[in-house]
């Protein structure tokens, strides 16, 4: 390069070559490259090679270097792929800096290189060469940059492989500017957006319907619009040899992607002058599969629109529906089914099924909507029919979009009214009832159809359950549905089915026996399936009776027929006996729900089914725990819907309540009932008491301050006092004084495998007497006729009022007792605190001890039904032992929880008592800190009862202990917890138990966002009231308001949000975030409060936002800065100022100025400013900085997203660290 005369590449550098003595050998370039490529390379040559070329992009001659090597053709292509990235470098990073000749001079680069690319070049270095021209047409396009139009056109008539780069522009600008939030589109957003509309639409178009435009925007060549070209360049590929020209199909394919980018921007005019449908149904009907899959793809992006007017509707959407679209619709839907075979799967025709299956669904929404705008000469049956045969689909995944289509179509009456589709009822309802069983209990190696394609389509097990529910939830809405159209038929159809089902469950199999009882046999699958089909079409009968009006004497007498039908069949099935337990509960609880619901005017057959309850006694056998458990919680559902029962028909349990009575007593004296089913009875009785509206009311309160009396009497008892005075009278009166010497003595601290290491007599019976005097608590006697004084009541109603004044004289005696059991039942867990005295390795033991074993779902390698196997084999090891300690503790501890919420229906026989917060708080959080995760959970959920439930005039004195009791806990232990996970991942090694990690950080996740979702209650009004009934809505002003009026109450609150918007969950950190940005507007005057914002919250988002682990958050955090940067001029000027790359004051004051003056109702803009203020702060995903190549997994569609999501948890995790990238967090001094 000679200094005497500038080439173009010196005024891109700003100076001429040799200048300042700046030189790059380009060998030490190509050296560098080889030494990354080069497997014999050590990491240290690898990371001077990878320091060395970084920091050639930033050389002032970068993108001079970086042009000429990527013309060279004679240059290795990844050099000349490297040239490409320093050009990159230079316009992403150093753009804003260049005059506007500078800018010139590089896009005129650019332009070069793409008109230079030769049909050798390897497609990554095209697609390099088209990513960089629009980069520079984000930032110069309808600014400086006007001929771009012109240029592409010419690059578009040169051959294919300028044909591709253009169709990359395209499809890209139409991505970033409209469909994506890309950060530089953003800040040029509307003359982007209004570029692009001029070129793509053909002129005549814009003419006629968009007269009023803005014409002053000369950026368009020609006036076909690249709409047109794209539709005609679709046709010439189509009259080729695509079969046989990979370049002409490739064409076809990135045309048809360069069309689905625009379709959903596009005018709807403009789509349908240009016949976009016609030309693209023709790539549909040839029998390539790469050109149906795009095909099917634009048509989607047409259909996902929202708000089509009904013209638009009839010129986009009716093209579907004529004959020949319906017809080509179903051939290439049964050429994909034509050789499918899951053990042999065609994996592009079986994604094009899928595709058409989802494209289906769009239309038939479309049907549903608009039913009386499809034309005349439409062929809707034919669009039935193929709705029809897709959701017979033997794969659900195809299945479900359909399905989900048809709950909707069916609710149209003149859907639903239709010849063709009143003939598919029969079928689609036995579509929909053999698909109810329960595909997720089958073995993994199971060769049902369905399942196979499950395994095929669905990588994790909660992904799988979420999916399995969903489309469970489909098959039940449309009975639903069908029962309500034709009732009496459709009843008649599916209880028919289901007798015959109930009296063939042992066909071809060997009747029931204990020992081979398992809970997921076929039997019990079928009868679970036959109860939610019953259940479904309950539903949909209740909906029919609640709609009667049109023919009252015609719905009255089908009504009494159908209770007559219902009665007999119901008494069919209790007539016979179900000998295994899981099959009785599921009998038991569909009972319940035919006499309470269907049933509710015939007390007669809610008599017949309590007698059956009440003799329902299958044999308990210990021999097989599995069995003897089931045995006991079929014994705890017939007390649950006795219960119910006793709510429906207290009246008329009330007139037989003697003979009621004596039969009870009989059964609470048998010796082989236990003190729960014994309290249950207690509580049945109660209830027909307390609900009965015979008794007058001195004798029925009378009555009911009988049965209250023993509790008063429990909790003031002088013995129970003396045992929760202290922890250890507390330890004492469990049985667990000696419990220390007991694991000492017994080498607990030598045994690796508890649950291998028998239990000695000795154990045994101090394991007995644990159990034994745990039940001897007031416990489950409080909750069990707390239980039954409130449940299913209205706040109001006479039963209430009644129970709320029983309730306000027990309240005072149990309370004082009950917080001293709460207290200690945590400190139990606080080795600090209570166990420090031991020796350190039996300090250990016992925090072993505390340890809780769990099953989850997607994590636990084994399955929940071995998991319980397991717990219950172990019951006589140490293990065993261990929990029974544990599990005894927890107990105490969710019971009294449980006690606490159900006393907040009391309102103020509760909440004014005076002094309550200081002792609860104390009582519920002094020892919280102690307490794992998951039971921390347990304490936030009574927690968030305790402080919802405080009516409005007594939140003053109330609130304040409790939520700063509260949030110091859950701020403590989220941070530790927090810092733990992070700790571990850093320091893991190869043998850890990735599966107790991962259990761990889920549940400090599910944790993390309960608080945070508490959090938006507290804060944001609308969160409130979302979860709030009519009446309670009318107690007061919202929450929020003296929570916000309160700095001491909102304090511990505001440095919780600090903690959590960066914590490692990204929906815990976006819901906390946008909490905060409701809050903005409330704190516009000065005050410590904006301080904090304005300082500390500032800093902590600005610290998420360089992190790459937040990269999902930027769109939030951005628009949190944006709205803090509006409160004050100063501080966040000084903060943003203080960073690291921020040195350019007066490129900060620009754009700090930039913010300040676009509309603050443009968010998307305010955002863009922020992202691109702290760019040299913002983190990038790994991908995005190029150092490491992203894994592609199988991409699942917006509907398998739709179908499959799961509320998010920890499915895996990231071993080692990311990439360095330059150090933040310590960037703000404390």
């Amino acid at each position: 390069m000679d200094g005497a005369s500038a080439t173009p590449q010196d005024v891109a550098n700003g100076h001429a070559g040799g200048a300042n003595g700046h030189t790059t050998d380009l060998s030490q370039v190509l050296h560098a490259l080889q030494a990354i490529y080069n497997p014999k390379s050590n990491n240290e040559t690898r990371r001077q090679a990878t320091e060395y070329l970084e920091q050639a992009k930033r050389h002032p001659e970068a993108p001079s270097h970086g042009h000429t090597l990527a013309l060279d053709t004679s240059q290795p292509a990844q050099l000349r792929h490297y040239g490409l990235t320093m050009l990159e470098f230079s316009i992403r990073y150093g753009w804003e800096d260049f005059t506007e000749e500078q800018a010139n001079v590089l896009r005129s680069y650019v332009v070069e290189l793409a008109q230079s690319i030769t049909a050798q070049d390897p497609v990554y270095l095209r697609n390099k060469v088209a990513q960089l021209w629009t980069e520079v047409a984000k930032r110069s396009w309808g600014a400086e940059w006007m001929d771009m139009d012109q240029q592409l056109v010419e690059l578009w008539q040169s051959s294919l492989h300028h044909q591709a780069v253009v169709l990359y522009v395209l499809e890209t600008l139409s991505e970033e500017i409209f469909n994506r939030e890309d950060p530089t589109a953003g800040l040029r957003g509307s003359d982007l957006g209004r570029a692009c509309v001029e070129i793509f639409t053909p002129a005549a178009v814009l003419t006629e319907h968009l007269p009023g435009r803005d014409k002053s925007l000369d950026v368009r060549h020609g006036d076909e619009g690249w709409l047109k070209r794209l539709c005609d360049n679709l046709s010439w590929c189509l009259s080729q040899d695509y079969q046989h020209q990979d370049a002409v199909k490739l064409c076809a394919v990135k045309t048809m992607n360069a069309l689905r980018a625009c379709m959903p921007w596009i005018i709807p005019k403009a789509i349908a002058a240009v016949q976009v449908i016609e030309h693209v149904c023709k790539a549909l009907a040839v029998p390539v599969t790469e050109l149906q899959v795009a095909s099917v793809d634009v048509l989607q992006a047409i259909y996902t629109r929202h708000h089509l007017h009904d013209d638009e509707f009839v010129e986009l959407v009716c093209p579907m529906f004529t004959p020949g679209s319906v017809s080509l619709l179903q051939e290439v839907y049964n050429w994909t089914l034509a050789d499918m075979n899951i053990h042999d799967l065609d994996e592009k025709k079986y994604n094009l099924c899928k595709k058409l299956s989802e494209l289906a669904n769009s239309l038939g929404l479309f049907i549903e909507q608009k039913p009386q705008q499809v034309p005349e000469g439409s062929d809707l049956p034919g669009i039935f029919r193929f709705l029809y045969d897709v959701a017979r689909n033997p794969s659900l995944v195809v299945s479900i979009p359909v399905l989900h289509c048809w709950t909707k179509l069916l609710r149209s009456k003149i859907v639903r009214e239709s010849p063709v589709v009143t003939n598919m009822v029969g079928g689609l309802l036995e579509i929909c009832c053999a698909r109810l069983i329960r595909y997720e209990v089958f073995p993994e190696d199971s060769e049902d159809i369905t399942i196979l394609f499950l395994n095929e389509d669905i990588d994790t097990v909660p992904e799988r359950h979420a999916f399995l529910g969903n489309y469970r939830r489909f098959c039940a809405d449309v009975i639903d549905v069908l029962v309500r159209r034709t009732p009496v038929e459709a009843m008649e159809h599916i209880l028919g089915q289901a007798i015959n089902t109930f009296q063939n469950l042992y066909n071809d199999i060997p009747p029931f026996q204990q020992q081979t009882f398992t809970k997921h046999s076929a039997p019990v699958l079928k009868v679970d399936a036959q109860v939610t089909i019953i259940d479904s079409a309950l539903k949909g009968y209740l909906k029919w009776l609640s709609t009667h009006g049109n023919e009252p004497q015609e719905d009255e007498r089908k009504r009494n027929a159908m209770e007559d039908s219902f009665e007999q069949w119901g008494r069919q099935v209790l007539q016979a006996r179900f000998d295994d337990p899981e099959i009785a509960k599921k009998i038991i609880q569909l009972m319940s729900t035919f006499s309470t619901k269907a049933l509710p005017d015939r007390p007669a057959f809610a008599l017949s089914f309590l007698e059956y309850m009440l003799t329902v006694r299958l044999a308990d056998n210990p021999a097989y725990p599995q069995y003897a458990d089931t045995v006991k919680d079929l014994e705890r559902i017939c007390s649950l819907e006795m219960q119910k029962l006793a709510m429906k028909f207290a009246d008329d349990f009330m007139n037989v309540y003697e003979q009621l009575e004596n039969k009870v007593n009989e059964m609470m004296a048998d010796p082989t009932t236990d003190d729960r089913q014994r309290m249950a009875y207690s509580a049945f009785l109660f209830i027909i008491v307390h609900r009965c509206t015979q008794l007058d009311r001195e004798s029925q309160e009378e009555r009911m301050r009988q049965m209250l009396t023993q509790i008063k009497d429990a909790w003031q008892n002088n013995e129970f006092t003396n045992s929760v005075s202290s922890f250890q009278a507390f330890c004492g009166s469990l049985g667990m004084a000696q419990l220390p010497e007991f694991l000492s003595a017994n080498n607990f601290r030598g045994v690796q495998d508890w649950s291998e290491q028998p239990l000695s007599g000795d154990g045994q019976a101090m394991q007995a007497v644990i159990l034994e005097q745990s039940q001897r608590l007031p416990l489950r006697l409080t909750k069990t006729l707390l239980a039954a004084s409130t449940e299913k009541l209205r706040d109001g109603s006479a039963a209430y009022e009644s129970a709320a004044r029983l309730w306000a004289e027990v309240i005072p005696a149990l309370l004082p007792n009950l917080l001293q059991l709460v207290s200690h039942a945590q400190a139990f867990n606080d080795i600090d605190s209570n166990w420090s005295y031991l020796p350190p390795d039996l300090q250990q033991v016992i925090q072993r001890v505390l340890t809780d074993r769990f099953w989850q779902a997607g994590i636990s390698t084994e399955s929940r039904d071995d998991f319980f196997a397991r717990v219950s084999g172990s019951k006589s090891t140490y293990e065993g032992f261990a929990s029974t300690v544990r599990g005894t503790v927890r107990q105490i501890r969710e019971s009294s929880y449980y006690i606490l919420y159900s006393l907040t229906r009391f309102r103020d026989f509760f909440y004014g008592i005076e002094n309550l917060s200081g002792p609860l708080s104390q009582a519920l959080f002094g020892h919280a800190h102690a307490l794992t995760a998951h039971h921390l959970s347990v304490l936030l959920t009574v927690s968030t009862h305790l402080i919802e439930g405080c009516p409005s005039h007594v939140r003053p004195q109330f609130l304040p202990d409790m939520i700063q009791g509260l949030f110091r806990e859950l701020n403590g232990k989220i941070t530790k917890e927090w810092d733990e996970v992070s700790q571990q991942v850093v320091n893991a090694g190869e043998n850890d138990n990735l599966t107790d990690e991962m259990k761990t950080e889920s549940i400090l996740r599910q944790l993390t966002y309960s608080s945070v979702t508490l959090v938006a209650v507290l804060l944001d009004s609308r969160q409130e009231f979302a979860r709030l009934d009519d009446d309670q809505r009318k107690d007061g002003p919202p929450i929020c308001d003296f929570i916000l009026s309160s700095p001491a109450v909102l304090e511990p609150i505001l440095l919780f949000c600090n903690t959590c918007i960066h914590v490692r969950d990204t929906r815990s950190v976006n819901t906390t975030v946008r909490v905060l940005r409701t809050l903005l507007p409330r704190f516009k005057e000065k005050s410590p409060i904006r301080d904090y914002f304005c300082n500390e919250l500032l800093k902590t988002a600005i610290i998420s936002l360089h992190e790459p682990y937040f990269v999902d958050c930027q769109k939030d955090l951005a628009s949190l800065i944006a709205g803090i940067i509006h409160l004050d001029d100063d501080i966040p000027r000084a903060i943003i100022l203080s960073l690291p790359g921020m040195g350019d004051y007066s490129r900060v004051e620009r754009k700090l100025a930039k913010l300040k003056a676009v509309n603050r109702s443009d968010e998307r803009q305010q955002r863009s400013i922020v992202l691109d203020l702290l760019s040299s702060v913002r983190g990038l995903s790994i991908q995005e900085q190029g150092r490491i190549e992203r894994a592609k997994p199988r991409r699942k569609t917006k509907f398998e997203e739709q179908y499959m999501s799961v509320e998010p948890s920890a499915g895996a995790i990231v071993r080692g660290t990311s990439p360095g990238l330059e150090g933040v967090a310590g960037m703000f001094d404390s």
